[in-house]
């Protein structure tokens, strides 16, 4: 009889919960991109970032609206909101193909593009996968901002090589013009998976240069003797908030930077940056390059005034999250 009575109670509640309304999506934030006003999550710190420091994302939109033909692709890669694909869909008509691992940033990723780009003249699609080499299996950790993977052999994530998701997606891989990577540390493992669309293609690459071990380090060393390897001799390097450190530097100049880096990563020492972003071309876009971070330099960087304000230097001594935009 007990059990009679369980089975009754838990049919009872089961049917309550099926009639029960679904629960409403996730708040949302609204935050202005250029002409468009796109979704976050209320975490977001997009915009205490670029509030704060005026240089930050704002390359991208300026170097795609360099890139030809028209027609070829633009790959991001660790899309998150879509973010950057809102801001550099208003700088160039290329097609543009979002990857994104994390199901919760997917989610607003996709109904961003959807609502905001479905009216373009060229194709902007998502795609909701994990990109890498295959030697990477985990979960994907979300900080509010970003997401990391967190590495675990048993994990529900296993990084599918990026060749195949452009196969996949029906790409040319002759067809690229941009390929630009943001996976918190994992980003050689990504452009070392498109070994493919490099060759067949050459386009400019643009990566968070970030690691925070040293076999990350390792792994960014085997990449860039690849890009060596494969015709990219050609960097500039950005600090992560936005700044032109370098221009037109070699592996070893980018090698130096992440000792740098390391050492306040790993040594203690005085923090100043925290990761570093490369923008990377072959020949064949050299000119396209360098035209584009001679215009980010003279319209961007040199109008903003001279001296810090005040919120941007107590930001270089204060918020240890706002320093890692």
């Amino acid at each position: 009889m007990l059990q009679n009575l369980i089975s009754r109670t838990l049919s009872s509640v089961q049917a309550m919960l099926r009639r029960a309304p679904q629960s409403s999506p996730q708040a949302t934030t609204r935050y202005k991109i250029g002409e468009l006003i796109i979704e976050l999550n209320p975490e977001h710190r997009l915009p205490l970032y670029q509030s704060q420091h005026r240089l930050y994302d704002r390359f991208l939109p300026v170097l795609c609206r360099r890139l030809e033909p028209a027609d070829h692709w633009i790959i991001d890669v660790g899309a998150n909101v879509g973010d950057t694909a809102i801001a550099i869909a208003q700088a160039c008509a290329n097609p543009i193909l979002c990857v994104e691992g994390d199901a919760e940033y997917f989610d607003l990723l996709k109904r961003n593009v959807e609502n905001l780009l479905s009216a373009r003249e060229r194709p902007t699609r998502c795609v909701k996968v994990l990109v890498g080499t295959g030697r990477f299996s985990g979960s994907l950790e979300r900080d509010g901002t970003t997401a990391g993977l967190a590495q675990d052999i048993a994990g529900d994530h296993r990084a599918v090589p990026l060749d195949e998701v452009v196969r996949e997606a029906g790409l040319p891989t002759g067809e690229i013009a941009l390929v630009k990577v943001d996976t918190d540390g994992y980003d050689s493992d990504v452009i070392l998976s498109a070994t493919g669309v490099l060759a067949a293609s050459r386009p400019i690459l643009f990566w968070e240069n970030y690691f925070s071990s040293r076999a990350q380090i390792r792994d960014l060393d085997q990449l860039y003797q690849c890009l060596e390897d494969m015709g990219y001799r050609y960097f500039w390097a950005f600090d992560n908030f936005g700044n032109l450190m370098l221009e037109e530097c070699s592996v070893k100049n980018i090698r130096d930077l992440n000792a740098y880096v390391a050492s306040q990563e790993f040594h203690g020492c005085t923090r100043t940056i925290w990761y570093t972003d490369i923008l990377a071309a072959s020949e064949n876009n050299l000119s396209r390059a360098r035209e584009a971070v001679e215009d980010f330099c003279s319209s961007i960087v040199a109008q903003g005034g001279t001296g810090a304000r005040p919120s941007d230097r107590s930001e270089a001594f204060g918020d240890r999250e706002a320093l890692q935009a």
